[in-house]
């Protein structure tokens, strides 16, 4: 017979507040109680029935999250901040992947609402349509929506400043006297990638170089592969940059495979700055980038999910992150 509750309080000689209250990791228990309650857990191979749970309590004590399959690791990032901050509030949080060239997010919302999820967090996924957010919002699962932002009732945001977080990396090669400084980064198909181009045109234009004056090296996505090739046609040209500003770590590490290809050195011949600050440290040498204020993030994003448990129907929000730059000296004065 499955242990329940009450044979864990009787084993453990505490109530059944106590196992409670330690199982859901909410409220005091002292050292002693605590320890025991574990033990007995142990002992009799307790296993929770979170859908039972969830259908008495109308709260499955879980999150869903679905994240996007990427060649980069700043989703898995976001995702193990969120986890904490998930944990941290008595929450376990249920993670499902949606795969490149497989549009399969249908599917998974369907499963995250047949596990009675308590909330979703979709994490930099641009995928999902009106009909799947109407279908969350009917069965009144709390959305909130990290990096690629959804305007759409019943969805919460949290986005981060991608157009000034461009426009200070920009600034430093500007104030170190670089002119010919090219940008590479995806051609805008969302949002994100509009922004951080964006802020590389602000600062280019604030130094007095015209749009028509801006050397931009557009990619197919994201990846190291990209990252070579733009940096590629960009040595060709007859006065090649002076300073690269690339809008993903992954990208920067392709261009700096075709610096060194060419024996161009970073940086005494060339500066470079990456974006996302994933994996500028482990590059040889470190290179500078723009890093997420993930600090913040996870209580940021349960705040919106705890709001909106509470309050299903109120106007949705957005909150915005700052983005900071890390100077690692891969942009040196000309």
């Amino acid at each position: 017979m499955d242990a329940k509750m009450k044979d864990i309080a009787r084993e453990a000689g505490v109530s059944t507040a106590t196992v409670g209250r330690v199982l859901h990791k909410r409220g005091y228990v002292s050292p002693d109680a605590k320890k025991r309650v574990e033990a007995a857990v142990q002992k009799l191979g307790y296993v929770p029935n979170t859908l039972a749970r969830a259908l008495i309590t109308n709260r499955s004590g879980i999150i869903g999250c679905l994240v996007v399959e990427h060649a980069g690791n700043l989703h898995q990032e976001i995702s193990r901040v969120v986890l904490a901050a998930a944990e941290a509030r008595g929450y376990r949080l249920f993670t499902m992947q949606t795969r490149l060239n497989v549009r399969d997010e249908d599917e998974l919302i369907r499963q995250f609402i047949g596990l009675r999820v308590d909330g979703l967090v979709v994490i930099s996924n641009i995928y999902l349509t009106r009909e799947q957010l109407s279908l969350l919002r009917t069965r009144q699962v709390p959305v909130v929506a990290i990096e690629r932002a959804y305007f759409s009732p019943g969805v919460d945001n949290v986005c981060f400043r991608d157009v000034e977080g461009a426009e200070e990396a920009v600034r430093h090669f500007l104030e170190r006297g670089h002119r010919r400084v090219a940008f590479i980064g995806p051609k805008p198909f969302a949002q994100t990638e509009e922004d951080r181009l964006e802020g590389f045109r602000r600062a280019m234009a604030a130094a007095g170089i015209p749009e028509y004056g801006q050397t931009v090296a557009l990619t197919q996505a994201y990846g190291i592969d990209e990252g070579r090739a733009a940096a590629q046609r960009l040595l060709a040209l007859p006065e090649p940059p002076t300073g690269l500003f690339c809008t993903a770590d992954s990208l920067a590490a392709g261009a700096m495979q075709a610096l060194y290809a060419r024996g161009v050195r970073v940086p005494q011949d060339i500066s470079i700055s990456g974006y996302d600050n994933r994996i500028a440290r482990e590059l040889a040498p470190p290179i500078d980038s723009v890093e997420p204020d993930l600090d913040n993030l996870g209580g940021v994003t349960m705040d919106l999910l705890s709001a909106r448990m509470e309050r299903f129907d109120d106007a949705g929000r957005t909150e915005w992150l700052r983005m900071r730059y890390v100077d690692r000296g891969t942009v040196t004065a000309l």
